[in-house]
């Protein structure tokens, strides 16, 4: 091979290479193009998720806050102003988050078929609905451009015709403050085989469990043999349940109807209790009504006036039907015990289903 054919070999070669780094120029322009239009959006959409998040965190901080307010104060016009200045510190996109006093809403949260709850306005109250007063708040918050702070500016979406984006989030928060009426069996019957002793450790177990709660549960507390006797107002004292079972000496026959009535006005007419806070009324009984009206029309009292009625029946000789029917009637859990350990459980099984928090 001569010199000068070798030398035309590594020219071309050098040629080739030349070729190939030329052509790999604009690819490589191309593939900058793509990366920088990556970076871009990738840093607008990194700070969409973050403002959502804050969105979200400043408007349930608000919801709360409302609706801790409105069971405080019973007043809309405060639980507004609590979810407002709430929300104001909140910062969404580096600002305070300023509400729509419009978009506050009250209602309650209402159980469907399903088992899911729901949030129903204040003014779609239907009659028969498990409450019709205010448990509840919906608070909307909202970054758009008719939203007190307007719409949030993108970094980068201009530069395809994008400049803001407008996050909405929604949130509900629910109130289970509590007012119940215990409503105790003390008849003659009761004096027998240990079942005065084991309705007050049951009583003990229902005021621990109330206790470790967070909900806030003020109780009222009636005994009744042939006659009702309150000893206990609403309070929130709780330990003064112990205290006031403590003299009590079972006796006489058994007139439920008439301490049911007592125990419905303890829930709506005592000096504590509360016009915003759920009702209900825990009736337990060893025996068969044999005195005063019957239950049945004290449980379509209790239905009218929103008071869930729970029944507790202990020992054979109870009447479990209409105890049943009773609780049945006012949306409550009827319960049965044969033996004094089962007493405990149940009053434990009934605080336990009181501390359900319902939210949408």
């Amino acid at each position: 091979m001569t010199i000068a054919f070798k030398k035309s070999l590594r020219f071309g070669a050098l040629s080739q290479r030349s070729d190939r780094k030329g052509a790999m120029l604009p690819l490589i322009a191309v593939m900058l193009v793509f990366l920088f239009v990556a970076a871009v959006i990738g840093v607008d959409i990194a700070r969409m998720h973050v403002v959502r998040s804050e969105l979200r965190t400043a408007t349930d901080a608000a919801a709360r806050a409302a609706v801790e307010a409105i069971g405080r104060t019973e007043s809309r016009a405060a639980a507004i102003d609590a979810a407002l200045s709430i929300a104001r510190l909140n910062l969404v996109s580096g600002e305070p988050l300023d509400l729509d006093p419009s978009k506050i809403e009250f209602g309650a949260s209402v159980q469907n078929p399903n088992g899911s709850f729901s949030f129903v306005e204040e003014g779609n109250f239907e009659p028969g609905d498990a409450t019709t007063f205010a448990n509840s708040a919906r608070v909307l918050g909202e970054r758009t451009d008719s939203s007190p702070n307007g719409s949030i500016n993108l970094l980068f979406g201009g530069i395809f015709g994008v400049d803001t984006f407008s996050p909405v989030q929604t949130a509900t928060a629910t109130r289970l403050d509590r007012d119940i009426a215990l409503v105790l069996d003390k008849s003659g019957s009761m004096a027998e085989g240990g079942r005065f002793e084991s309705l007050l450790a049951g009583v003990d177990v229902f005021v621990d469990e109330l206790t470790a709660t967070q909900p806030v549960e003020n109780v009222s507390l009636t005994v009744y043999d042939s006659e009702p006797e309150k000893l206990l107002d609403i309070t929130k004292q709780l330990e003064d349940i112990r205290f006031a079972l403590e003299g009590v000496t079972p006796e006489g026959f058994t007139g439920i109807g008439d301490a049911m009535r007592v125990g419905l006005d303890s829930l709506l007419n005592d000096p504590n209790a509360r016009n915003l806070a759920l009702r209900s009324m825990i009736v337990m009984t060893d025996g068969n009504q044999n005195r005063g009206i019957d239950a049945m029309i004290a449980a379509e009292e209790c239905r009218a006036a929103n008071v869930v009625v729970h029944t507790i029946t202990f020992s054979d000789g109870a009447d479990e039907n209409l105890m049943r029917e009773v609780a049945e009637h006012t949306g409550g859990t009827h319960l049965h015990a044969t033996s004094n350990g089962q007493l405990v459980d149940a009053f434990r099984t009934i605080a336990r289903q009181l501390e359900v928090i319902l939210i949408e």
